[in-house]
């Protein structure tokens, strides 16, 4: 749930180019993610199961409503704003989400290392070997279809997106996702080199979790920060096409009609309340602890 929260705020406000992007390697590290590449043991699965219910109850408390706050601010800016939207404001934006996502991989950090600090030999291959069957799945969707079949997909999925956030995109709309979609830089080769690269050091690191007295600490800052592991090469093309998006979604706020700045503006609205709702209902006395197969 957390992830997909943080994924689709980051593409409502800047990277609506997607979460790929956004997270380009920390899927497996989210903890109840985990027991999808990991066959658990009982004692894992308890310690996770612990563990995720005080992740929980500590996410519904803080993080809930700071997301409920910036979905209300940001829809107080585009309607004080109205047709108005400029960069700086959607870097602003980005900017508040992405403290949230460190805070969230801060606390997640501790977690994530204490059950890989049980794992067996066995289980971190098992982690792997499911690691690059996601990788092969990843190349053969948008790595390895021709060039303009994957500028036409990224456009629909944008159109889908955009869609949900302000209903049905009239003909110069569609033309202005077209045109972002064929302006992106391709960098779907240089996401899959990256993920390699950081999953072999995130190898590296756990084989020495029964031998390192430093392998907590620096798993830990592993987890926080992975794009230190970016090449420069890589970080520019993001660059550009953050760049790119940016400027696509401030022209797209320029040709938004009345009744569907009116659309966009109640979604807004029914998210945050739906964030509230969320954090009001989240209760650790009586929620459930997390069973993982």
């Amino acid at each position: 749930m957390i992830k997909r929260i943080a994924i689709f705020l980051i593409a409502v406000v800047l990277m609506s180019c997607g979460p790929r992007l956004v997270y380009p390697h920390l899927d497996w590290l989210i903890p109840w993610y985990l027991s999808d590449y990991i066959s658990l043991d009982s004692d894992q699965k308890s310690m996770l199961g612990d563990r995720l219910s005080k992740l929980l109850d500590w996410h519904c408390r803080t993080q809930l409503p700071a997301y409920a706050t910036t979905l209300r601010e940001l829809r107080q800016d585009l309607a004080r704003h109205s047709g108005q939207l400029n960069p700086a404001m959607l870097q602003a934006y980005s900017a508040r989400l992405t403290v949230l996502w460190k805070e969230l991989l801060q606390q997640i950090g501790p977690d994530i290392t204490a059950i890989l600090a049980t794992a067996t030999d066995a289980q971190i291959d098992e982690l792997f070997v499911n690691l690059e069957k996601q990788n092969q799945k990843f190349k053969k969707e948008y790595v390895d279809l021709p060039p303009d079949e994957l500028v036409q997909n990224r456009a629909e999925r944008m159109v889908k997106r955009a869609k949900y956030l302000i209903s049905k995109l009239n003909a110069e709309q569609k033309q202005a996702v077209t045109d972002w979609s064929s302006q992106l830089t391709p960098i779907a080769e240089d996401w899959l080199q990256n993920r390699r690269v950081v999953q072999a050091e995130a190898r590296r690191l756990i084989a020495s979790r029964h031998t390192d007295p430093g392998f907590k600490a620096a798993m830990q800052e592993f987890i926080i920060n992975p794009e230190h592991m970016r090449s420069a090469d890589y970080q520019r093309k993001i660059d550009i096409n953050t760049t790119v998006t940016i400027n696509f979604l401030v022209k797209l706020d320029r040709l938004l009609t009345t009744e569907q700045r009116s659309y966009l503006l109640d979604r807004l609205d029914s998210l945050a309340a739906d964030f509230d709702a969320l954090a009001r209902s989240c209760n650790p006395a009586t929620t459930p602890k997390p069973e993982f197969n």
